[in-house]
């Protein structure tokens, strides 16, 4: 017996922002076409294609999916079955090649010859539509919550029909991650229609519509289009929002200005999206949450291991929350609510471990030239002493008027104590001490993390190729930090560092 309600449209509410761009896009698509609406949880995907079907009416079958539908036999027959709620004679056929395989537990004894009779018949009967005018116009067949179905068979006998969909039919697809149905080859067939997270966020007028509907905002329009920036026109959130101002409108500036999350945003990114990931991925999104943007290489540095790429790709496919920031998908940052999220749980961490961490995230972005993504990682966390190494080195000290203007703008983030440590520390020059090795102040100029690390193992003993291996860097990086290292202490080789580091 098949659960009816998973055939029922969900109701249009009074409050519904009409979202006519998205509408119109959706009205201009035509039979044989696929449909891809795909984007992280609360960004709207089945309120929007609800709307359409509401405002464009035609003959439409929905299909609302869960885990349960992985298994070939149940989602073809809940396929077929929501198809024959507006066509009767649709299908018959199929379903009925299905009926001996109801019982059967493990769907993968069943032969691909049955499977390609069924997906042949159905498609049949749907082409017989449209040779016969039977419809009105091409029937959409929305499948919501595709992401719920992760058996690599229905994915492969769902290809096979959609390669063939006849004209009296467009399918729509909405779901979390990137549904693995051919998306590059039916873009560049013109067969497929993609909306992204992108395309589907709150524009501004959008927003303000949305507060004026919801929260039933009057006051000053700045505040509604603050939020819609803060939340970067995240739907879910800005509903959220609305919920704690209905419960508490004088707070709205406060909530604006508030460094921590808000509670109802925080459990439903909690529930919806932590939660359910495994957790390998949940110490990831911890990790990499910690500086403003992410790379590979960094990721690896942070968590240990040397596959985080993989990793990212796995987040970018599930839509979690991850904005590229370049063509070559080398760097990243996440959505800046998502952030707030992740860096509030990792916070609940001890100050060691969560210091620790900082620690080799910042050594790695000083060791690799990334001295801003550095500096405002030790900023944002408070770390102080951290920060003035950073703003005392030789990068920073040089003579570039963009950089000089940076790091002014840093020093004044610092708190004055900690703005004169690092102001005399520029200006001055110091005696190398024998006992200044562990503090990294052995040098005439101030020492870099990297540099006061290659020097401990230069002290240690340790040969070039084992200290790049120590400190997982190449060779010729070490070199360069070598070279920089002599000259700042006034040294030309390894002997003589060494001698006047000794005691």
């Amino acid at each position: 017996m098949l659960l009816r309600t998973r055939f029922y449209i969900p109701p249009l509410r009074d409050s519904t922002v009409v979202r006519q761009r998205l509408l119109d896009v959706l009205s201009a698509t035509s039979g044989g076409s696929l449909i891809v609406a795909s984007a992280p949880a609360g960004y709207g995907k089945t309120t929007l294609i609800s709307q359409w079907l509401h405002f464009n009416p035609h003959q439409f079958a929905w299909l609302t999916l869960g885990a349960e539908h992985s298994a070939m036999d149940v989602f073809w027959r809940y396929t077929i079955t929501s198809v024959q709620q507006v066509q009767p004679q649709v299908g018959a056929h199929a379903l009925k090649l299905l009926e001996p395989n109801a019982n059967q537990p493990d769907d993968s004894l069943v032969s691909d010859s049955l499977y390609h009779e069924c997906v042949v018949s159905f498609l049949n009967d749907l082409d017989e539509l449209a040779a016969m005018n039977r419809a009105e116009g091409a029937l959409t067949l929305v499948l919501d919550d595709f992401h719920f179905i992760r058996n690599a068979r229905v994915y492969r006998w769902l290809n096979v029909f959609l390669d063939h969909l006849p004209a009296s039919i467009r399918v729509i697809v909405t779901c979390r991650d990137l549904p693995e149905l051919n998306l590059p080859r039916r873009r560049a067939s013109g067969q497929l229609l993609q909306l992204n997270a992108v395309d589907m966020r709150f524009s501004e007028t959008e927003a303000l519509d949305f507060f004026q509907r919801v929260a039933h905002w009057q006051g000053d329009d700045q505040v509604p289009l603050s939020f819609c920036k803060k939340a970067e026109g995240w739907v879910a959130g800005l509903q959220l929002v609305a919920l704690s101002l209905r419960q508490a409108r004088s707070d709205a500036i406060r909530l604006l200005e508030d460094s921590h999350l808000d509670r109802h945003i925080a459990d439903y990114l909690f529930e919806e999206v932590f939660s359910v990931q495994s957790e390998e991925l949940q110490k990831f999104l911890l990790l990499s949450a910690l500086p403003k943007r992410f790379c590979a290489a960094l990721s690896n540095e942070l968590t240990g291991k040397k596959e985080c790429f993989k990793l990212i790709a796995e987040l970018e496919q599930s839509n979690l929350f991850l904005v590229p920031l370049d063509n070559h998908r080398a760097w990243f940052r996440y959505h800046d609510l998502f952030r707030q999220f992740l860096l509030q749980r990792v916070k609940m961490q001890t100050e060691f471990q969560l210091n620790t961490t900082l620690n080799v995230a910042i050594g790695w972005l000083e060791a690799n030239g990334y001295y801003d993504d550095a500096v405002e990682v030790c900023l944002e966390f408070h770390l102080w002493k951290e920060a003035g190494h950073l703003l005392s080195s030789e990068f920073l000290l040089q003579d570039n008027n963009e950089r000089s203007q940076k790091r002014h703008f840093w020093l004044q983030q610092l708190p004055p104590e900690f703005r004169v440590k690092i102001k005399s520390a520029s200006t001055e020059v110091e005696a190398p001490s024998p006992r200044e090795i562990e503090t990294g102040e052995a040098a005439i100029e101030p020492l870099t993390r990297r540099e006061r690390m290659v020097l401990e193992q230069i002290a240690k003993g340790l040969s070039n190729k084992e200290i790049a291996r120590e400190l997982n860097v190449s060779l010729n990086t070490l070199k360069v930090h070598i070279r920089n290292l002599y000259g700042k202490m006034g040294v030309e080789n390894r002997t003589q560092a060494l001698l006047k580091i000794k005691p």
